[in-house]
C-alpha cells in the first residue's frame, strides 16, 4: 500500500473521532446551558479537514481503479 494512502487513512481515522468527540462536547456543553461556539468552530474545521482528506484518498485511489 502507498505511504501517502496509508498516511491519508490514519488523518481520517484521527479526524473522524475528533468529530465524535467534538459532537459529545457541544452536547454536553448544550445540556448544561453552556456555550458551545468555540466547540462548534473545531467541529466544522474538522468536518472540512475531514472532507478534504477523503477527497484526496479518492483521487489517489481513483487512477488506480481505472487502470
Amino acid at each position: 500500500m502507498d505511504r501517502n494512502l496509508v498516511l491519508l487513512n490514519r488523518n481520517i481515522a484521527r479526524l473522524r473521532r475528533d468529530v465524535r468527540l467534538q459532537s459529545c462536547e457541544i452536547e454536553q456543553l448544550i445540556a448544561a446551558d453552556l456555550d458551545c461556539t468555540p466547540a462548534a468552530q473545531r467541529l466544522m474545521r474538522a468536518q472540512a479537514d475531514l472532507i478534504l482528506f477523503i477527497e484526496k484518498r479518492e483521487r489517489l485511489v481513483a487512477p488506480a481503479v481505472h487502470e
